[in-house]
């Protein structure tokens, strides 16, 4: 913190006969009081009006900032005067922009500078994004006119505008050049170099300090805490103590936010105390830091008394404190509660709650709350808007994803690399990779994640050369894989069936790049290698890798068995599975298909049994797809749907011009003991042929097909899906458990390999 000593010059000034204004209202009559009578260009009346005006002006007051300049125009030039208007802009919080012209005028002009010229442009300086050319002349010109004497009161405000402008080193060298170096100096130096980063200097300056005062040790503490560094803050905080120094609110709100991090409720209640003995002032900034330092420790117990005893009189910071306290530990609902209560919401409480519903899984209360902030005319912000977007890909929701980025269209939020990489997510997850594509094409900056998000968007979309087309762009453009990168990359070879690119991108990951595999990149190799039938390479994989495999890996090698007909080796990963997931039931109904294919009548009969002894029930299968912003969801046999008869004549249809071009229902799927026709009927009434035969009668020929299913799509489907693309000319989009199928012209982009 950096004080002007003395903010209203001396010189030049006279007893006025006039009472000093208090208000811009009140000089302004004044003003019209010395025009009436003639006396406005007289020098002590101009130089009274002036400085009374850029007193009263307030900060972030461009339009009285605006009348003092013009009032300044019209006034006798003199050195006082200039400074007054300088002082004007300060106090207006302006930027460097109307100083730099202020100066240049008064050296234009032949006026001659002082120490409070250049005290007030290097504040000006430090609140703009000054350029950092114009700031060193300034502090040339400064020392080419300034006499000793003056450097206690610009040497202050010249290292403040360094540390702001991010110049620790010009900072540094401001301080050791001042051949006067007061308390405020000391303190400016160490609060800029702690601010920019440069802690462990900041603290070796300190101890060196003549004198330590709390300002300095304040701005020490808090930098230590935004750092994350929060042990040394809570030293640095008992070192102060140990001075003899008391804290202050400021000292005690960067304390407490240091406590957080290290969740030591027991220091935390000890600071607490602390604020209640000294009788410190509780500002609103004090309660949130209170409420959240309690939330982070997980009493948010004691987080509501401080909230009911402190924050509910006040503005909306408690009030989003303490939201926000309650969506961390997962009390949605209450913090919903409350947030009815407010009378005043802003961005942040909205941005609060969304994430709350967010990380809970709540996606759609999350994209229904984005709405009710539209109608509180709230503008989203980036994190908003980014949050949401990840949203919609969970849950798929395209339309809301569209609405989404007509908002960043409209450039009602700035578009950077966090958003752009978020909106090409979203149309990934959501299947539509040419728009996905055209975002990814219209980021003016890229980043590594951008670069992955699309790679991985491409692999489960089942597009695996574009996706290692896109990996070769990638490094064209200078960037270097991560792990995350890799990941991407050996999912697009394990669902495109990449066999020799797997084992060389593996190979590179590990000695090129010297990245450690995970099990997501083990799994990926044994996922790619149980499909392509080395199931013993596989299995080599699983026994030497250094952690232990997860069920991930085993449901691969399952998968492959049944593929593969492995049956041995099946039942091996199958007791793996059943000891990690015994209550899974897709590891049941796989062992139970895989005795049934391999006519194991009696080992099928125990998967039964003991699932019934087990009470694991089948999880249903079920596909959804959406029309004019409604989602209609099917189940196997379901005729429950308001257009259930226009439905059984579309699937009728469908049967009878499936089999007019040669397709045969893959019967051996239905284990049931009926006859053939009864078979076929059951696979015709799949949920996402019902889905399919909806979407025919409901969309436009122009739009595709888009179905969600829960579970795996069957082999019968898929082979039944990719002639209905063709025999329709219908572009049909799936989405099922484990990746998306584009079926185009009777060709799936899986080829066939899922």
């Amino acid at each position: 913190a950096v004080f002007l000593r003395r903010e209203q010059p001396r010189r030049e000034m006279t007893r006025a006969p006039w009472p000093t204004p208090r208000s811009v209202r009140q000089a302004t009559e004044l003003h019209a009081v010395l025009t009436a009578s003639g006396r406005l260009l007289n020098q002590p009346s101009a130089a009274h009006l002036l400085n009374s005006l850029a007193s009263c002006i307030s900060p972030g007051d461009p339009l009285h900032l605006r009348y003092a300049l013009s009032l300044f125009d019209r006034m006798p030039c003199s050195t006082f005067l200039f400074d007054t208007a300088l002082r004007a802009c300060f106090r207006a919080s302006s930027g460097p922009e109307h100083p730099f012209l202020l100066y240049r005028r008064m050296r234009r002009g032949g006026v001659p500078p002082d120490a409070f010229t250049f005290h007030f442009l290097f504040k000006c300086c430090s609140r703009g994004r000054a350029h950092v050319l114009l700031c060193r002349m300034l502090h040339a010109a400064c020392f080419r006119t300034m006499l000793p004497s003056a450097v206690p009161l610009i040497a202050s405000p010249l290292i403040h505008m360094y540390a702001e402008l991010g110049l620790p080193g010009d900072a540094r060298r401001a301080f050791d050049e001042a051949s006067v170096k007061d308390a405020v100096a000391w303190t400016t130096v160490i609060s800029g170099l702690a601010k920019t980063g440069l802690l462990d200097d900041a603290r070796r300056l300190l101890a060196q300090a003549p004198a330590r005062n709390v300002v300095a040790w304040t701005g020490l503490i808090s930098a230590y805490s935004r750092a994350g560094r929060a042990a040394d803050a809570v030293d640095c905080f008992n070192r102060m103590l140990s001075d003899g120094i008391a804290p202050d609110e400021v000292t005690v709100i960067g304390v407490l936010s240091a406590c957080a991090q290290l969740k030591d409720l027991d220091f935390g209640c000890s600071l607490h105390m602390l604020v209640g003995e000294r009788r410190m002032l509780v500002s609103d900034r004090l309660v949130v830091a209170l409420i959240d330092m309690y939330a982070k420790c997980g009493n948010i117990g004691r987080a509501r008394e401080v909230f009911d005893a402190l924050g509910r009189g006040r503005g909306p910071q408690p009030w989003n404190a303490m939201i926000d306290g309650y969506c961390k530990v997962g009390h949605v609902d209450i913090a919903r509660s409350l947030f009815d209560q407010m009378e005043d919401h802003d961005i942040i409480t909205f941005n609060s709650l969304i994430t709350g519903y967010i990380h809970g899984g709540r996606l759609r209360e999350a994209l229904l709350l984005f709405t009710k902030m539209r109608r509180h005319g709230l503008r989203a912000d980036n994190f908003t808007m980014v949050g949401l977007l990840t949203a919609s890909a969970s849950l798929g929701a395209l339309p809301q994803g569209r609405a989404l980025h007509a908002c960043i269209e409209q450039r009602l939020v700035e578009r950077d690399v966090y958003l752009g990489t978020a909106l090409l997510d979203m149309y990934m997850k959501c299947g539509r990779v040419e728009e996905a594509t055209v975002a990814f094409k219209q980021m003016s900056v890229r980043d590594v994640h951008t670069w992955s998000a699309m790679i991985g968007g491409l692999a489960f979309n089942g597009m695996g050369m574009a996706a290692l087309e896109h990996f070769f762009w990638m490094k064209c453009d200078g960037f270097h894989a991560n792990s995350v990168t890799y990941i991407a990359v050996l999912t697009a070879c394990s669902h495109s069936c990449l066999l020799d690119e797997g084992r060389l991108y593996f190979d590179e990951m590990r000695l090129v790049h010297n990245i450690r595999p995970q099990i997501e990149h083990y799994g990926c190799m044994i996922d790619l290698l149980g499909r392509s039938g080395l199931l013993d390479e596989a299995m080599d994989i699983v026994r030497t890798m250094p952690m232990q495999p997860n069920a991930v890996i085993w449901g691969s090698i399952l998968s492959a068995c049944r593929v593969h007909k492995n049956v041995d080796l099946a039942r091996n990963a199958a007791n793996h599975l059943l000891k990690l997931e015994p209550a899974e039931d897709a590891v049941y109904v796989q062992m139970y298909n895989i005795y049934i294919d391999s006519r194991q009548w009696e080992d099928a009969s125990k998967i039964r049994r003991l699932m019934e002894e087990r009470g694991v029930k089948k999880t249903a299968g079920y596909s959804s797809i959406a029309v004019a912003g409604r989602v209609h969801k099917f189940i196997v046999g379901d005729r429950s749907h308001p257009r259930i008869m226009e439905i059984i004549v579309m699937m009728e249809e469908i049967r009878c011009r499936l089999k007019s071009v040669g397709y045969s229902p893959i019967t051996s799927q239905i284990t049931v003991d009926v006859d053939e026709e009864e078979k076929e009927q059951a696979l015709l009434a799949h949920s996402e042929k019902l889905a399919i035969a909806f979407g025919l009668i409901s969309l436009a020929p122009n739009l595709p097909v888009h179905i969600i299913k829960n579970l795996r799509v069957c082999e019968d489907c898929h082979s039944a899906i990719k002639l209905i693309s063709r025999l329709w000319n219908r572009e049909i989009i799936v989405r099922d458990r484990s990746r998306f199928h584009h079926f185009r012209g009777g060709a799936c982009s899986c080829n066939d390999f899922w």
